[in-house]
């Protein structure tokens, strides 16, 4: 049956339906219900149950509009006043809105019946939309929500102050009902909403004009409907005053316009001027930047956001209502500060609304700030009514993000434009958090702030970026056949008892000895160091002052070379060494050491020192200067080129041994995998994560033999965008073990990261040094199975790719205690230092030559001195080149090098006519700034000799 009209003796009258409906089964009865939310005035809904034989189908229809209620035109919100807050019983007020743009503050909205507190608003409005994704905004203080055709899009119904809301909706072209809804409990009052995005041709398609043009579309009304008049213009400065825009139909009064273009700008903050009288808005992107849709005599407004280089769209909507008509539109861009993966671009304005032109772009690596009652130090910038934004791109894996931030006044975070945090307000020291679910790539965090008065303090933090994105291919090629390589003893020894190796970017090696584990030379205070050309045997001998015998060591992002600790007494009967608090800066030029201020925390005998992707220098370990282990925590501020306040250093108070080697991982924190130096572990679980910044040390479970480490070794297995970690043998000297052969296998790139057994070692072992080779393996060698004795003549390469260990012919001279290992620029390795129990020092140098340095080698003939983060660098070459890898000169003592990295640079365009283009990474972490020795690997696995370049 198909029934015209409904009839029931519970309507008044028949209802006439406009569209016959189907329906399967006769109607059997039909009763009215309750309806869920209050109807509105002016609108004669019923809601009818008609049942049949197999179910029940709910009816509402629309009659009439009611006499009372007041008509807007199609322009306008119908607004309905309710006095309580859950938008109850019938409406007190009603009228016509042009906008819902209402700062009512302390005031009511001048609606009978309504008072400054304790009232509810709904606003409706019925809009012809083309298709596509529409952004619903609305900012409340209190509750607000947002519903599109029934569904909720935004919603944040709730006691809060001001705050914004947001939703994104796909529409079907055609008629849609908007919803506004908004309650005021107590306090200050405000809403604001705004309907942005869907296709920039809405209500009329632009003509077409020149890319340096706007594309102007005029309406012969407010609403920016219907057919348009169009027009290019080379700029949006007009002051009509009583005139129209001069085209044909469109008047001096009631007309509205469209004006789009795509501008092409660098990466860095656009700030937007506009003028207008009446009614205005820009949109950038489909976002909404600036909204004024409202009746208003000539005003001003400003707005600025953050772009990425390349091109964006830029709309442009006004109306005018009577009277005079002004529409100016004008743009700036200040550029983004060439800022690597660490560091925030950050702009301030010398007012709280981050409106206006912003300072000049910097770069601040860390978002912690506590200005106190003094000012962020920038021109134009006081103590007071001040704002600024921070835009960080940073790479993420899956999954969620734990965002934290502390103000004191005001702070919102965005994530690629969402806005997750929102504390913008007046306020004393305050911290929010939010866990969004990022994708696995690079997003966008942008910190905006404000200070109004009083204290000034901003800290935001956040998890899982850092990540190193995809990891590069295995090496190309590889050895077939002659695989082994040989070892040389060079018919030299070295000047000193090499202890500490350190290779420099001139291509020289500083020896350090100090004492050289020799009593009579500390008591007759003579500490020495050379520096050793490999390629002439000539050795240098520079002096030092004291004795840094069992320092820690490490390569300065300006190629100088770092050292800390020393030996301030030698063991006695009752008493173990006593660690020295002085430091030095050795300059691998001058080749002169420059003291500088001594270590805040105290001595330090066997300290590890890691360099952090600011470019600072982190110290843990060793003994202090009472002979008890050191709980400090040391921060070499490269910029001040100073030893930090431990007051300035977050202190963990946690003792981490003896050269404790602490790998830097991507995203900033430090791994710890077990290996140290004497006796059992210092942490139970072996091995750990720590977090400098917060000073916190998480367990790492799995690994095995946690306290037979002692002067085992562990490597960053080549690529470090891999994130996996080896460890390879040591025993316990303290007691007297027996060396062993284990391996560990890491994968730091998992969230939960575990140990697993890894292929034994050729032979059992401590003392084991290992060395990153340029052709993508490693090479360990050296070893003794018991404390400075019972030397193991033992080498294999260990292939990352296979996981196996293939044996090669090994060093001819003893390597234990006081042993080091290290690449040399032309990739061969060279080996020196053993200090047995008789107290003898072997002053030998081995030499071992890999496979590769038997082959035709390629070659970089021409490159850049300096490579930045993120950079894409043009080689010259000679071969055909299928990797590039950057390896981090050694400086290494006691088989630790904790800053040993190997890091491949994606090849972006394979060899052709001797160019090769290479892609530097954009994460300091993953790529710590100094100097480098660049390998080009051929297409058969034969690295070339390397090229010093220097990442910045």
């Amino acid at each position: 049956m198909r029934p015209r009209e409904l009839r029931s003796r519970h309507l008044a009258h028949p209802i006439r339906l406009a569209h016959p409906i189907r329906l399967a089964h006769p109607i059997r009865r039909a009763r009215p219900v309750r309806l869920a939310r209050p109807v509105r005035p002016g609108r004669a809904l019923v809601a009818v149950v008609l049942a049949s034989a197999v179910g029940q189908l709910v009816l509402v229809v629309a009659g009439s509009p009611a006499a009372s209620a007041q008509a807007c035109t199609a322009d306008q919100w119908n607004a309905e006043f309710h006095a309580g807050t859950d938008l109850g019983g019938d409406p007190v007020g009603q009228r016509c809105d042009a906008a819902i743009d209402f700062d009512w503050s302390a005031n009511g909205p001048g609606v009978t019946g309504i008072g400054t507190t304790g009232y509810s608003v709904r606003w409706t409005r019925r809009l012809t939309l083309a298709a596509g994704a529409y952004t619903a905004s609305v900012t409340g203080d209190d509750g607000v929500r947002v519903l599109i055709d029934g569904q909720s899009v935004a919603d944040g119904w709730g006691d809060h102050g001001p705050q914004t809301f947001t939703g994104t909706r796909t529409l079907a072209a055609g008629a849609h009902t908007i919803v506004v809804e908004y309650y005021q409990s107590a306090g200050g009052a405000m809403v604001e909403f705004d309907l942005g995005g869907g296709p920039a041709d809405q209500g009329g398609a632009g003509p077409d004009c020149a890319a340096d043009e706007w594309a102007g579309t005029y309406f012969p009304n407010r609403t920016l409907s219907g057919t348009g008049v169009p027009r290019c213009s080379a700029g949006l400065d007009y002051a009509w005053g009583d005139d129209g825009p001069g085209l044909a139909g469109i008047g001096a009064d009631n007309f509205s316009a469209r004006w789009t273009r795509t501008a092409t700008v660098a990466a860095g903050s656009l700030a937007f001027t506009v003028t207008a009288d009446d009614g205005i808005r820009v949109y950038l992107d489909d976002q909404p930047i600036i909204d004024r849709w409202r009746d208003q005599g000539p005003t001003t407004y400003t707005a600025s956001t953050e772009v990425t280089a390349g091109s964006h769209a830029i709309r442009v909507e006004y109306y005018e209502h009577a009277g005079g008509a002004t529409a100016r539109v004008g743009y700036t861009l200040t550029p983004a500060a060439a800022c690597n993966g660490l560091q925030w671009s950050a702009q301030y304005f010398a007012n709280v609304t981050l409106a206006g032109t912003p300072t000049p772009a910097r770069c601040e690596t860390g978002l912690h700030h506590d200005y106190g009652d003094g000012s962020p130090g920038v021109a134009g910038i006081g103590a007071d009514a001040f704002s600024a934004r921070w835009t960080r791109v940073d790479r993420f894996a899956a999954g969620p993000t734990t965002i934290t931030a502390t103000a004191d006044d005001g702070v919102r975070v965005f994530v690629d434009g969402t806005r997750v945090i929102d504390g913008w307000n007046d306020q004393g020291p305050t911290t929010f958090t939010a866990t969004p679910t990022v994708t696995a790539g690079t997003h966008t965090i942008i910190t905006e702030y404000y200070d109004r008065a009083g204290g000034a303090q901003i800290r935001v933090d956040y998890t899982g970026g850092g990540d190193p994105g995809p990891v590069p291919p295995p090496p190309p090629g590889g050895c077939a056949s002659d695989c082994g390589g040989s070892w040389q003893t060079l018919s030299y020894p070295s000047s000193v008892r090499s202890v500490h190796a350190s290779v420099l970017h001139t291509g020289n090696v500083l020896l350090v000895a100090g004492s050289g584990n020799d009593l009579a030379a500390f008591d007759a205070h003579t500490f020495k160091s050379t520096v050793w050309n490999p390629n002439t045997g000539r050795f240098k001998d520079v002096p030092v002052a004291d004795d840094l015998f069992c320092s820690g060591h490490v390569q300065l992002p300006d190629g100088r070379i770092l050292l800390a600790g020393g030996t301030s007494a030698y063991s006695t009967a009752t008493a173990n060494y006593k660690g020295l608090d002085k430091s030095y800066v050795f300059d691998p030029v001058a080749d002169t050491y420059t003291a500088t201020n001594d270590l805040p925390g105290g001595g330090h005998w066997y300290p590890s020192l890691t360099e952090l992707g600011d470019g600072n220098v982190l110290a843990v370990g060793g003994l202090d200067q009472n002979a008890a282990g050191s709980v400090a925590t040391e921060m070499f501020d490269s910029s001040r080129q100073a030893w930090l306040p431990g007051s300035q250093v977050p202190q963990t108070y946690f003792f981490w041994g003896l050269y404790p080697e602490l790998k830097l991982m991507t995203d900033g924190r430090l791994f710890y995998a077990g290996v140290h130096t004497f006796g059992n572990a210092p942490t139970d679980a072996g091995s750990n994560i720590y977090d400098p910044a917060t000073a916190t040390v998480n367990d790492v479970p799995g690994l095995r033999h946690v306290n037979l480490r002692d002067q085992g070794a562990s490597v960053l297995l080549p690529p470090a965008q891999a994130g996996r970690v080896l460890t390879l043998g040591g025993g316990n000297g303290d007691a007297g073990a027996d060396a062993i052969a284990a391996t560990d296998l890491i994968d730091l790139r998992q969230p939960d990261p575990h140990w697993q057994a890894g292929p034994d070692l050729p032979a059992a072992k401590m003392y084991v040094s290992a060395v990153i080779l340029p052709d993508g393996k490693v090479l360990e060698t050296g070893g003794g199975r018991h404390l400075r004795s019972d030397p193991v003549h033992e080498a294999s390469i260990y292939d990352p790719v296979a996981n196996t260990f293939t044996s090669v012919p090994p060093d001819p001279q003893d390597r234990t205690y006081h042993s080091q290992a290290f690449l040399l620029p032309d990739g061969s390795v060279a080996a020196l230092g053993n200090n047995p129990l008789d107290g003898s020092f072997s002053q030998a140098i081995s030499v071992y030559r890999p496979w590769y340095m038997s082959r035709q080698r390629p070659a970089i003939t021409q490159a850049a001195d300096t490579f930045g983060y993120g950079s894409r660098q043009a080689l010259t070459v000679d071969g055909d080149i299928g990797r590039v890898t950057l390896l981090r000169p050694a400086s290494v003592t006691h088989q630790a090098d904790p800053n040993q990295r190997s890091v491949d640079l994606p090849v972006s365009a394979g060899s052709q006519g001797g160019q090769v283009s290479v892609d530097v990474p954009d994460n300091p972490n993953l790529l710590p700034p100094g100097y480098y020795m660049m390998f080009a690997q051929n297409t058969a696995g034969v690295p070339s000799v390397a090229r010093w370049v220097r990442v910045r």
